[in-house]
């Protein structure tokens, strides 16, 4: 339990992120440059070679990159590998 947060807060130091930001329903982590593992997802609401996009409560996360694929789908877990040039957290607006 201490070594997962103490990860996660890792984690959070590294991208500049608030460790809320990571535990809130949802987890990303880039390794390499080349492979992006997404927890806590709830689908996928794009998919191309150079842009994925998968649907998270009451966000959106977004990959662009180059030759990009989804090589494990799982419910609430994925993995895309390529040339991942950016991931980017879309809120959305709250009414």
């Amino acid at each position: 339990m201490g070594m997962s947060n103490s990860f996660l807060q890792c984690v959070a130091d590294i991208c500049g992120e608030e460790l809320t930001t990571l535990i809130n329903n949802y987890k990303y982590s880039v390794y390499g440059g080349n492979t992006l593992v997404v927890e806590g997802h709830k689908g996928i609401s794009e998919y191309g070679l150079k842009c994925v996009s998968f649907a998270l409560p009451k966000s959106v996360l977004t990959v662009t990159g180059d030759d990009l694929r989804i090589k494990y789908l799982e419910k609430n877990f994925a993995v895309v590998v390529g040339c991942i040039r950016s991931v980017e957290v879309s809120y959305e607006k709250q009414m």
